[in-house]
């Protein structure tokens, strides 16, 4: 198969949809991009579109329309030769030499196109014309159930776009336009796999194939499949029987290697090699990979913490699973593939074995899930909606039935992928009014579209998913067994927090501000300080209406713990961000003892998608924060925790997510004292939290604890902030700096 890219220098023109007037901007472009960049880089919006309110510019180009066009050489060839669209955003009219090749309306999957008859010998006019998301949507009818979903904001979901363009809580408003991957000509083998999935049942490994190609070329075909794993290794062959171009091949793996999570076990990945031969000559090859493990999502309807369940098992084994959410690397998706190395990293680090691609998204490429499968990072997957109501119109369903198609078959072999969710909070946002199953995008649409495309993977239909028992059970006592915990955001042991009756939770967070030079790499210098009626702070909390909510919340969170806010900005960066630190470990140990009844807690969030006051424990330059080292220690596979004082005591964890039992040697001291409360042994079970020693603790001591052990050969240390607030910021700085924490 040959392939000839088609990315780097476009020229790019652009004139207003609105308007009668002709002032057409004319400007270079680059392929991966998007219009906004190509603007700021000709000098048409600011340089840096990310600085004090420059992003606000944008949205005057919001109605324009954009043609794409660059001249490329034709191959020789005429069958078989296809044009690839990775991924352009959104509304798209493709022409070659001024003919009409096609079409798309879906920035989220990939488009290709059959091109070899509109070809010219030399070179070859490529047109792209993108025309406006906005006015698309301005003209799309909404229904009463779309416009309660979202009180005075935007309910934009007549396309297939990133939800979160249209800006959020966590990114600014920023409708893009471009083509925003990879762009190619591909001139394909007359035999060639349409589809090729390896599937495991729990006891065998098939590969399931689909061949293109004319009828007196596949038969007789033969496919050989060779695959390795470490020193395992299988080869299996076959010779096509006339009509039979899709079907099953078992695979014999004498030792089969399994995937396990990190933590686990080895993240053990096959590579295979999988050629087509006819009369003895090689016609295709292609690489692919593949796991052998089983996903198992055990779960009930509804719970009161102990009657109830939410859980993952890998290969039978129940998973504590530890993780982040992901969600947009960058506002403009094509800078998003130069972020991935640096990110991963992060994610590789911080010790998560679970990333949530949360629905608000784009679906990530290759790379990602090619990193998570070589790591034992886990990953659920949700689709492309969240937060609002979707059309259920046929032809909305058939649209989002085919991006489901189009992703579950790029995505099914990584065996990464544990789990698809039909989307992010649309539950919620419809218990208000309504039973949620009546959704059918998430009740038929997609669930048909994963049982015709995929074997092995649990689906769930939203996060949180409401069934219709538990929209109708009137029992307060009962809760949903996932949950997103946000609530009133208060202080992070509260009864809010300490008392949820989730089994797993799949979003929570707390605010930490990034740090002062980060901060004035996107605050004008005459608004870095003071925060309060800054219109800059408030844009950069991604606030899409002026409204200063968030920054003043980050502002209420340090006044809860320390009883007073300090008026330098270094200080409060410090105080914040330790407030951030330590309702993450918190939220993250609280699951941890809880164990059998809590299973899981993916918390909000790694990393920014652009500079801003959030969640997140990584800036959007990669700068760390606090709560970063605190994680990193708190969900480590193995760990020495404390629960909450009870009883006069405060009971100490060993918390072992692995599938070794563990001895060591603890020593519990007062960091502000140096005084050794408790040494001794202890073995920590397989797999589950073990209680260690309960130490005569009292409400009203403010101390800070550490625990450093000794195990397998290697000393590990945590601590655990004693007392009710407001706790002394000094004290606690001294500790910090005594004990590197």
């Amino acid at each position: 198969m040959k392939k000839i890219t088609l990315n780097g220098a476009w020229s790019l023109r652009g004139k207003s949809q609105c308007s009668q007037e002709e002032n057409i901007i004319c400007i270079d472009a680059q392929v991966p991009g998007c219009v906004q960049l190509d603007l700021s880089k000709a000098g048409y919006l600011p340089e840096d579109l990310f600085m004090g309110e420059n992003i606000l510019e944008a949205e005057k180009y919001e109605e324009y329309e954009w043609f794409y066009e660059r001249v490329f050489d034709a191959p020789l060839e005429r069958e078989n030769v296809y044009l690839i669209f990775e991924g352009v955003d959104c509304l798209a009219e493709y022409f070659i030499n001024g003919v009409k090749i096609g079409e798309s309306d879906n920035m989220l999957i990939a488009h290709e196109f059959n091109v070899g008859k509109y070809l010219i010998d030399g070179e070859n006019t490529l047109t792209v014309h993108i025309s406006s998301s906005v006015l698309a949507a301005h003209d799309t009818e909404y229904n009463v159930n779309s416009m309660m979903s979202w009180e005075n904001g935007t309910i934009e979901t007549a396309l297939r776009r990133a939800p979160h363009t249209y800006g959020w809580d966590i990114m600014p408003r920023a409708v893009t336009a471009g083509i925003w991957r990879d762009v190619r000509l591909e001139v394909r083998d007359e035999i060639y796999f349409s589809q090729l999935f390896f599937a495991y049942n729990g006891t065998s490994v098939s590969a399931l194939y689909e061949l293109q190609g004319k009828f007196d070329d596949v038969k007789n075909a033969e496919l050989v499949f060779r695959g390795i794993c470490g020193d395992d290794s299988f080869f299996e062959t076959r010779t096509i029987v006339s009509g039979k171009k899709a079907g099953r091949i078992g695979v014999n793996i004498k030792n089969p290697k399994k995937w396990w999570p990190y933590g686990y076990g080895e993240p053990n990945v096959y590579d295979v090699t999988a050629s087509i031969y006819k009369d003895g000559k090689l016609i295709h090859e292609e690489k692919s990979s593949f796991g052998i493990r089983t996903v198992e999502l055990e779960r009930t309807d509804m719970t009161d913490g102990v009657n109830g369940k939410f859980r993952f098992l890998i290969n039978g084994v129940e998973i504590m699973c530890k993780g982040s959410n992901w969600v947009p690397l960058d506002a403009f998706h094509c800078r998003d593939a130069e972020r991935y190395e640096k990110s991963l990293a992060l994610v590789k680090d911080i010790g998560c074995n679970v990333l949530r691609c949360w629905g608000g998204n784009v679906y990530e490429d290759h790379a990602f899930f090619e990193f998570c499968d070589r790591n034992g990072i886990m990953v659920w997957q949700d689709f492309a909606m969240a937060c609002r109501i979707y059309p259920e119109t046929e032809s909305y369903k058939k649209q989002l039935e085919a991006e489901a198609t189009s992703v579950i078959r790029k995505l099914r072999n990584h065996p990464s992928i544990i789990l698809w969710s039909g989307d992010n909070e649309i539950d919620l946002v419809i218990r208000a009014f309504a039973d949620p199953s009546n959704n059918t995008l998430t009740r038929e649409v997609l669930p048909r579209a994963v049982w015709q495309n995929d074997i092995g993977r649990p689906y769930l239909a939203s996060s949180p998913y409401v069934s219709s028992e538990a929209y109708r059970s009137k029992n307060k006592e009962l809760a949903l067994p996932e949950d997103h915990l946000w609530g009133p955001r208060d202080y992070f042991k509260s009864d809010f927090y300490k008392n949820n009756k989730a089994h797993f939770v799949s979003e929570t967070g707390y605010h930490g501000c990034p740090s002062i030079e980060s901060i004035k790499k996107f605050i004008t210098p005459d608004r870095v300080w003071p925060y309060t009626n800054n219109s800059e702070w408030i844009l950069h909390s991604s606030d899409q209406n002026g409204n200063d909510k968030r920054v003043m919340l980050m502002e209420k969170q340090v006044r809860q713990l320390f009883g007073s806010v300090p008026i330098d900005p270094e200080e409060y960066v410090l105080a914040s961000q330790i407030s951030q630190a330590e309702a993450k470990k918190y939220f993250i140990e609280r699951i941890r003892v809880g164990r059998p009844e809590k299973t899981g807690i993916i918390w909000w969030n790694l990393l920014d998608g652009w500079p801003q006051m959030s969640d997140a424990v990584v800036d959007y330059y990669f700068t760390k924060k606090i709560a970063y080292d605190y994680i990193k220690r708190s969900q480590a596979p193995f760990v020495i925790v404390a629960d909450e004082i009870s009883n006069w005591g405060l009971q100490i964890y060993a918390c072992n997510d692995t599938l070794q039992k563990k001895r060591g040697y603890l020593t519990v001291k007062d960091a502000c004292t140096d005084e050794i409360i408790y040494r001794g042994d202890f073995i920590a079970a397989i797999n589950t939290s073990t209680k260690v020693v309960k130490l005569p603790t009292y409400y009203s001591e403010q101390k800070i604890l550490i625990f450093e052990w000794e195990i397998d050969d290697k000393r590990g240390y945590n601590h655990y902030l004693c007392g009710y607030p407001p706790i002394s910021l000094e004290m606690y700085k001294a500790v910090m700096k005594k004990y590197h924490l």
